[in-house]
């Protein structure tokens, strides 16, 4: 079974509950673990565009938090400074990354930048391993909607795309993208490219936010490539998305 996290879609929320600053947050949780083994908690935002500050009493506790991208507007200095700030105060241990195509700059000058996020582990067509658990992150997406210039990590649909996403190892279990996968959550802007890879590589997870509005749309397809959840994670402008949950099971545990 494999599982699509998009972070913008809510979905039924389990009976889990957690006190934080005084709040009860239920949990928005995609799966659940069971009493065998050790299991990491993941919590999936995305797309929160300089308004992390409304919502960080409402980001879950866990071991592992994920941004998909566009946690700025154009890329500032002073507000990437701000979300690494954001970053240092949330309790996870371990925070993972990627740029969004509101990340100006993070694509020519990206190790400059990378040097602005202290608090976080800034992934770019790179890996990293947690407990036994491989997770590779990308930014690229193939939305131009500026008239004089390319937005950060656009890519030309079709064999640009296909070249980029042919990094993704075959062996990744949690896949993290800007762009959502053609027909699932996608609004029509997803990359069926980035389907083709992902099919291709069946990742236990696929998280990934960059549309909207796309609440509820999309596929929820059963076959072969989809027996699964498909869930848009959470953007900080709104008051009613909750993050995301998922829970993995650490390898041989």
């Amino acid at each position: 079974m494999r599982r699509i996290i998009n972070a913008f879609t809510n979905i039924s929320l389990f009976g889990r509950e957690e006190t934080k600053s005084g709040d009860v947050l239920l949990e928005n949780a995609v799966n659940s673990p069971d009493e065998t083994g050790i299991w990491l908690k993941f919590v999936v935002i995305s797309d929160t565009h300089e308004e992390m500050a409304k919502i960080m009493n409402r980001i879950p506790d866990g071991d592992v938090l994920i941004h998909c991208g566009d946690f700025t507007n154009h890329g500032d200095e002073e507000r990437v400074r701000e979300f690494n700030d954001q970053l240092a105060q949330l309790p996870h241990r371990r925070k993972v990354v990627i740029a969004g195509n509101h990340e100006n700059g993070f694509d020519a000058q990206f190790y400059e930048k990378a040097k602005l996020l202290t608090a976080c582990e800034l992934l770019n067509d790179t890996s990293i391993e947690i407990e036994g658990i491989k997770l590779y992150g990308s930014s690229w997406h193939t939305m131009n909607y500026r008239l004089f210039s390319t937005p950060p990590f656009y890519c030309e649909p079709g064999e640009e795309t296909r070249e980029k996403w042919a990094k993704i190892p075959d062996n990744v279990d949690i896949l993290i993208t800007h762009q959502p996968p053609k027909g699932f959550l996608d609004g029509r802007y997803g990359d069926v490219e980035l389907l083709k890879a992902v099919e291709a590589r069946n990742p236990k997870f696929h998280c990934f936010g960059h549309v909207h509005g796309w609440l509820r749309g999309g596929e929820q397809r059963e076959n072969d490539f989809h027996q699964r959840s498909s869930v848009q994670g959470f953007w900080g402008i709104s008051s009613t998305r909750p993050p995301i949950v998922f829970y993995f099971k650490v390898p041989g545990s």
